[in-house]
């Protein structure tokens, strides 16, 4: 009785054994052929979907389904509002549509990323010309460009010593004029971003390595145009006290909330081109500009100005961000933080010493180290 209660134990996981190295290679429909399943992989959840045909994968939702064997079935990305489909991996590439046959069980992965795309916009075209450094050295190969902060311009005090800085040590500086220069703002944050490209391809014109810097709001929008699908010629991006992030800062939310509602009805009144007076935040005071609504919204309205927390991890050039120790943003917003989710290996996060504005002034040998560490 015994050798027979063995024998049955030994013939169950026997049975068992078979039963999953079976499931491994697929199931049987209810005709006998074999079925296999296919799973879908959507890198970042919410950038985009994946659907098949024949039906079955709906991914974000539902992406996983068993096909017969042989079964061909085509995947189509559909990146949401703001993404862009990057591409396939595993059992395709490319980045068309992707077809499989169900030969055997197949994973699938779909990569979206974040893109700000200014393609549709106007170039900001400023009224006086970029402030221009040359280096002290000889021909520079590498151009740096530096945006401003808010309501600043080229000739902010904290601003020329580290344009004599990067010269001194072999670049050429370009500070432009940008739309947010004074209290007249008068360019789109789209505008600005393909004001920035022009400068790049004006410079990789040259020959010149590119490097894409700013401070405070400029700081900002160094990130923005890291996720602009720069030029080749376009190496690296250097931020330094980033402070215009109106999705993560409720206080400047609050204080633009009136002028943002007072903007959108100008534009659905068909007003969105004339000029108004709206708030704005600046240095933990509320003071006011002239804009056309069109381009405030632009910058504030949270359905148009791209948000951090979608534009770092989506940055594929490398970034030094600099902060202040003495600079309240350095711990309001978490700089540190935001600056974790860099993914290029070669982002690096450094405090040097000054508040806000003092920060520019010790960030030229940091930027030079840092820049001549990537062999730029």
């Amino acid at each position: 009785m015994l050798k027979n209660s063995l024998r049955v134990k030994g013939l169950g996981i026997f049975t068992i054994l078979i039963v999953l190295l079976l499931s491994g290679c697929g199931s049987s429909g209810g005709d006998g052929v074999p079925t296999y399943g296919l799973t879908v992989t959507v890198h970042d959840q919410g950038a985009g979907t994946v659907t098949s045909s024949p039906a079955g994968i709906d991914c974000g939702a539902d992406c996983t389904e068993n096909y017969t064997q042989n079964t061909v079935v085509t995947l189509t990305a559909t990146p949401a509002s703001g993404y862009v489909f990057v591409g396939w991996s595993d059992a395709c590439t490319g980045t068309g549509n992707c077809s499989v046959t169900m030969e055997t069980a197949k994973s699938v992965t779909a990569t979206f990323t974040y893109r700000v795309d200014c393609s549709a916009n106007d170039t900001y075209v400023p009224a006086t010309s970029p402030l221009i450094t040359l280096s002290s050295t000889g021909a520079a190969t590498t151009s740096v460009i530096v945006m401003h902060g808010k309501t600043g311009s080229p000739l902010s005090l904290h601003l020329p010593p580290l344009y004599t800085d990067l010269s001194n040590a072999g670049y050429d500086v370009i500070a432009p004029y940008m739309p947010w220069s004074g209290l007249v703002w008068d360019g789109s944050m789209c505008e600005a971003m393909n004001y920035i490209d022009s400068l790049a391809a004006q410079e990789a014109a040259k020959g010149r390595n590119v490097v894409v810097a700013g401070h405070s709001m400029g700081g900002a929008h160094a990130l923005i145009y890291g996720v602009t699908t720069p030029s080749n010629e376009v190496k690296a991006i250097v931020t330094m006290a980033p402070g215009h992030f109106p999705h993560i800062l409720t206080v400047m939310q609050t204080v633009t909330a009136p002028s943002i509602a007072l903007a959108e009805s100008m534009v659905a009144s068909g007003d969105g081109d004339s000029l108004a007076t709206f708030d704005i935040r600046l240095s933990g005071t509320t003071i006011q500009i002239s804009a056309s609504a069109n381009d405030y919204l632009s910058y504030h309205a949270l359905d148009q100005y791209p948000d951090v927390n979608d534009v770092i991890p989506a940055i594929e050039l490398p970034v030094l961000w600099l902060s202040g120790d003495i600079d309240p943003l350095t711990t309001l917003i978490d700089m540190a933080g935001l600056a974790s989710r860099l993914t290029n290996p070669d982002s690096d996060y450094q405090v040097v010493s000054g508040d806000h504005k003092e920060m520019v002034s010790s960030s030229g040998a940091p930027i030079d180290i840092w820049l001549k560490s990537l062999g730029i």
